[in-house]
């Protein structure tokens, strides 16, 4: 009868510990979709500078999206290149006319 106590209270502790951990295949993780796909092409206006200054940025259905060799008030035709939590990184592909 020892052990199943003592089991009993190791689950309890890691229930404890685990509180605020998000459950795998909860409703919440799979039903997320990021806006943008990886090879997806846009023409975009970039908004403003990276804080290092090395991308320009822009918003693609509000996800911050990265953007090398660009500065604010460039219109540019970008395809995503990688998906991070919360933000894009696109690749640019040619400058658009004004």
């Amino acid at each position: 009868m020892d052990t199943l106590d003592d089991s009993l209270r190791d689950v309890h502790k890691n229930k404890e510990r685990n509180t605020y951990l998000p459950k795998q295949g909860s409703f919440h993780e799979s039903s997320f979709q990021y806006p943008v796909k990886i090879g997806d092409e846009y023409d975009v206006i970039i908004l403003d500078m990276s804080r290092n200054g090395d991308s320009g940025v822009t918003r693609i259905r509000g996800l911050v999206t990265f953007v090398g060799g660009t500065k604010p008030d460039d219109r540019v035709k970008i395809k995503i290149t990688k998906i991070g939590k919360g933000y894009a990184r696109a690749q640019l592909i040619s400058y658009l006319d004004s």
